[in-house]
């Protein structure tokens, strides 16, 4: 018989041996690298820990190339390409539309006291001059031009300006026989007020061609709201059939880049896309002072872009 001493020893050695066997056999089935290989170990110890794969150092001119590529990676991800179209700022357009000569003399249309219809308010007190051509003596400055781009495109238009001139008081008057403002312009959809200050009736005539005609009759002192809906390519002229000289023009655009040039000759256009834009400048009696499909002015980000724009005296219509 055994000794206890010579059973644990036995024990022992059979152990470790079988241990070796099972780990060898397992190792066999399932590859030596695999992460489902079971180690076996003897009961009351810890499996052994797999030291790490050693890594090579990586060179400094390679670490500094891989951290280039990962960040740039990251902030092409991080910040999209601007949209086709989209605007890159947004800046001011303001000049003055000047006349290339001597200021022409007044015309009278309606002398005082002789209106052939309604004398008791037309020319009543005054004389009713023509607004054909207004040139400021001072500074050459030309009343009632209009300055507009074109071909602008939508997805570039401000959201602010396009607001602002949905949204804009724009009023048509008829007072002393005389159409005020005898050059009105405005967005597409925008609300125009037809008024009467005077107590007598008159009617809006407007020859569109993009819109369907309008002629309008508007009582005395009356007042009520219209829409065009649809842009105009040319300023559309505007007449009174009861009196025959009041006369004026309408531009709708679709889009809320334009103004009209005040008494002398001065203009502003804010929130302009920057870049290459195509301006015309288009007054009565001259037409188009510009190209009709406008003339190229780049607009300056964050800036006021100047520009002026003079009329030929030869382009005068008679």
């Amino acid at each position: 018989m055994m000794t206890s001493t010579a059973r644990r020893a036995f024990v022992t050695v059979f152990g470790a041996a079988a241990t070796m066997a099972l780990a060898l056999g397992v190792a066999g089935c399932g590859g030596g690298d695999s992460k489902d290989s079971v180690v076996m170990t003897e009961p009351g110890t810890k499996p052994p820990v797999a030291s790490p794969p050693s890594l090579e150092p990586i060179p400094a001119s390679a670490a500094r190339a891989l951290a280039s590529s990962t960040t740039a990676d990251a902030e092409k991800t991080a910040t999209p390409a601007p949209a086709a179209g989209k605007a890159e700022g947004w800046g001011t357009l303001k000049g003055q539309v000047v006349f290339g000569g001597n200021a022409p003399p007044e015309e009278i249309l309606v002398p005082q006291g002789q209106a052939p219809k309604n004398p008791e308010v037309c020319a009543k007190n005054a004389p009713i001059k023509s607004e054909k051509l207004v040139v400021d003596g001072a500074t050459k400055g030309v009343k009632n031009a209009l300055v507009y781009l074109t071909r602008v495109d939508p997805a570039s238009v401000n959201p602010d300006a396009k607001a602002a001139a949905a949204k804009a008081d724009v009023f048509f008057d008829q007072k002393n026989c005389i159409f005020e403002p005898h050059v009105l312009a405005i967005m597409a959809g925008a609300k125009i007020e037809l008024k009467s200050s005077d107590p007598v009736n008159h009617n809006i005539n407007v020859r569109f061609r993009a819109n369907a005609g309008f002629n309008k009759l508007l009582a005395a002192n009356a007042q009520q709201p219209y829409s065009p809906p649809a842009a105009e390519r040319q300023p559309t002229q505007v007449t009174c059939d009861i009196h025959n000289w009041m006369e004026g023009y309408w531009m709708v655009l679709d889009h809320p880049y334009f103004a009209v040039t005040d008494a002398k000759g001065n203009f502003e256009i804010k929130n302009v896309p920057a870049g290459p834009q195509k301006v015309v400048v288009w007054q009565e009696a001259a037409k188009y002072v510009t190209a009709a499909s406008g003339d190229e002015v780049t607009i300056t980000a964050n800036d006021v872009t100047s520009q002026n724009f003079t009329i030929d005296p030869n382009k005068i219509k008679k």
